[in-house]
């Protein structure tokens, strides 16, 4: 039986969020998942990836929505759309728009990167039954000096050295932000960004979740510890692949992590039978 993939903008007028719902094959699970994408290159990077996880659960019986946030890819805005908190909204509508699709109430988020930061920050306020936090980025500040390295590294390659003005400046105003791998970072983005900090969370975002490690530099022990204080049932699941969120100027060279993505498909299969 063919897959059903059905193209939607849902949110209301005032936010116009483009999404893909894949609909389950029979027999349909009790849950359905709503897929956070990363951010930035990353996303870009990954959306083959996240694609692959909606086919997988898809198959496996669960309805699955895919999205893009606020200013991001086909949804409605642009960078000045970007923030924290406006996302994690964003997930709430996503959640709304699933339940109604898919006819489930149980509802679990999986995010990737600063997707699943944005998840996690948005099940602490909502009904989330289960979360999958794949590499998330514990650390605003680290993450943001991450991205400036690998700027910094791209540079050195490049055949042309940009000047360090904002966008803003460059038109006479005052510098709002920067640009990192090739998209703005504004002012406001970067601001919710240092401030953030998974460990310092103190509501429950779910009553299990399954955390999945890539890269041992960016080891998740302490947020696993974390989780376990919030009373959540958490699996930990380290796979080695150190490179993957590294940037890559050939996005076609990009390869797909099927242990990965086999991995949160069997863990969503076994806690929903």
């Amino acid at each position: 039986m063919a897959l059903a993939v059905e193209l939607i903008f849902f949110g209301g007028d005032d936010r116009g969020l483009f999404g893909c719902y894949h609909a389950p094959l029979p027999p349909a699970r009790e849950c359905a998942f709503v897929l956070c994408p990363p951010h930035g290159h990353e996303d870009i990077q990954f959306h083959r990836v996240l694609r692959q996880l909606a086919v997988l659960l898809a198959e496996a019986g669960f309805g699955v929505l895919r999205f893009d946030p606020s200013g991001c890819g086909d949804s409605v805005g642009d960078s000045d759309d970007w923030g924290l908190a406006r996302w994690q909204d964003d997930v709430g509508s996503a959640m709304d728009e699933l339940r109604q699709r898919s006819g489930v109430h149980r509802v679990g988020l999986i995010g990737l990167r600063l997707g699943a930061s944005v998840a996690m920050a948005a099940a602490a306020r909502s009904d989330v039954d289960s979360l999958v936090l794949w590499d998330p980025v514990i650390s605003g500040a680290d993450y943001l000096s991450e991205l400036r390295g690998l700027h910094q590294g791209m540079l050195a390659h490049a055949h042309v050295t940009p000047a360090p003005v904002s966008r803003a400046a460059a038109h006479g105003g005052a510098s709002t932000g920067e640009e990192l791998l090739g998209y703005p970072m504004p002012g406001q983005l970067s601001a919710e960004l240092s401030s953030l900090d998974l460990l310092a969370s103190t509501e429950r975002p779910a009553r299990q979740a399954l955390l999945v490690e890539s890269n041992k530099a960016a080891a998740q022990g302490d947020l696993v510890r974390h989780l376990g204080k919030l009373d959540v049932a958490v699996q930990h699941e380290p796979v080695s692949n150190p490179h993957l969120w590294v940037w890559n100027e050939d996005f076609a060279k990009v390869h797909v992590p099927r242990k990965i993505l086999e991995l949160i498909t069997a863990w969503a299969s076994e806690v929903y039978p």
